[in-house]
């Protein structure tokens, strides 16, 4: 499977070390979860982050919601270890599990329902068929009223606009190696981006497809909440 690409070590680091940290409007992709998760019918006390990678959102929520608990999942060893150093500060308020979300039994590590589930820039990995059965098994975790929130990789409508989307990742990601004082071209950092290893791993869908499913699934207030390109954030309340 195209995702086990994650388990190798020197992926997983170049992903946290570099590519994480250099995703474009970071700062307001968080804003935009906690603006959402303040406003929700049902406030997140029980919240479960999946694909937690680093556990960056994990750790942003339970910051802003100081009686909120949380756990987050991912099937990256590495990963994992970088989570639990980011969550130590939380003590009994913050676990880590592994587990693969391609696979049904991921559920059997929970003890559901969650106020509110969350996701990074991790299920654009699975095939599109376990994506909608995913989501499903995500909506019958909530709670009534709770949340679904997926920060997410999702495909271009077309070849120009993927483009598109491509220039303006390169762009990114070469000023802000420039600012970190490494001495590389535009070219070189076009090369790392359009062949990296794990590229082959994504299995884009249409934003626009994944909120139809989560309206056939039974999610309502379904959106698109925020944008840029590729990049996207979408989710519904159960």
């Amino acid at each position: 499977m195209a995702a086990e690409v994650w388990k190798r070590p020197e992926v997983a680091a170049a992903f946290l070390n570099e590519r994480s940290l250099l995703i474009p409007d970071r700062p307001r992709q968080l804003d935009v979860f906690l603006r959402i998760l303040r406003l929700a019918p049902r406030q997140p006390r029980r919240v479960l982050d999946l694909g937690c990678g680093d556990a960056i959102i994990l750790a942003t929520v339970l910051e802003a919601f100081q009686e909120a608990s949380g756990l987050g999942l991912d099937f990256s060893p590495l990963m994992l270890e970088q989570a639990r150093e980011r969550l130590t500060k939380f003590g009994a308020r913050a676990a880590t599990v592994e587990a693969d979300l391609g696979v049904p039994d991921w559920r059997a590590h929970l003890q559901g329902p969650y106020d509110a589930t969350l996701s990074g820039y991790a299920i654009h990995h699975l095939p599109h068929n376990r994506k909608r059965t995913l989501y499903r098994e995500i909506h019958d975790l909530l709670a009534p009223d709770g949340i679904f929130l997926n920060m997410e990789h999702v495909a271009s409508p077309t070849p120009r606009i993927e483009d598109w989307y491509n220039d303006a990742m390169i762009e990114h990601l070469y000023l802000r190696r420039k600012e970190r004082g490494e001495d590389v071209t535009l070219e070189q950092v076009g090369r790392d981006f359009l062949e990296r290893p794990d590229r082959a791993a994504n299995i884009l869908a249409p934003v626009e497809e994944q909120c139809q499913w989560l309206r056939e699934i039974g999610f309502q207030e379904v959106d698109c909440f925020w944008k840029y390109f590729e990049l996207a954030i979408f989710g519904g309340i159960r």
